[in-house]
């Protein structure tokens, strides 16, 4: 068992999120080392980690006329070696995709640290981003995660009006 894998079996044995953790998984370039860590998560009773699926980028991105504008401040492990407004349109929705899925794990390891009203805010930050990028997968993916910040609070109407959301966003 390597480190990573180590401090993975620490965090589920605790119910403890690490955010140092969660930074590390985020910077973790090789997708089969967070393909281990979601099935070791899953393993352990975390159910589905995440909204669903790894999804393929490339599947989403269509051509258009402009660039995309950045809107939030890149995450610490996003390091470009261009500044954002160089990179061609479609590097630059494939680095914005990439920020919203680090956001969406933020989100998801706030919720699981019981920081809700923190994970709301991260949640509704993605709804943007997905609209930014103009993907309903990432726009209902993020109207769930609103729905599991409803259901945290109890709050049955919102859970369902959430979950309605997505329901709809993905048939769109």
């Amino acid at each position: 068992m390597d480190e990573l894998e180590r401090k993975v079996r620490e965090m589920i044995e605790t119910g403890s999120v690490d955010p140092a953790l969660v930074d590390q998984l985020m910077r973790a370039a090789d997708p089969k080392t967070l393909d281990r860590v979601l099935k070791m998560l899953e393993d352990a009773g975390a159910g589905e980690v995440g909204s669903g699926p790894p999804l393929n980028i490339a599947d989403f991105y269509r051509e258009g006329p402009e660039k995309f504008a950045l809107h939030w401040p890149l995450g610490s492990a996003t390091a470009l070696p261009l500044s954002f407004d160089e990179l061609d349109r479609k590097t630059q929705f494939f680095v914005l995709w990439t920020e919203w899925s680090r956001r969406e794990l933020e989100g998801m390891s706030a919720l699981n640290g019981g920081k809700v009203d923190e994970a709301e805010q991260v949640f509704r930050e993605c709804a943007k981003r997905a609209e930014q990028l103009q993907v309903n997968e990432l726009l209902a993916r993020s109207y769930e995660g609103l729905m599991r910040v409803a259901q945290n609070r109890g709050d049955r109407d919102s859970e369902r009006q959430w979950s309605q959301r997505a329901v709809a966003t993905r048939r769109a």
